[in-house]
């Protein structure tokens, strides 16, 4: 659970414009269809970090136009 709480405060932390996310979003498909599974925000791999980072940035602002 510390895991999820650290993911949760550095994605709160990214700075990223929609399109950047958007395009880190895909490569981070195509990165499940290689290996099987989803980019962790708290590795130790810069790239697939950032790509972890991409998906959650377009999560919290599908999240806030939720809710308005």
């Amino acid at each position: 659970s510390l895991k999820q709480v650290a993911a949760v405060i550095s994605a709160k932390k990214v700075q990223l414009t929609p399109e950047e996310a958007r395009d880190l979003a895909k490569r981070a498909l195509k990165f499940k269809q290689e290996r099987g599974r989803l980019p962790s925000i708290t590795s130790p791999d810069a790239w697939e970090k950032r790509m972890a980072e991409g998906v959650a940035f377009l999560a919290r602002m599908k999240q806030e136009a939720a809710n308005g």
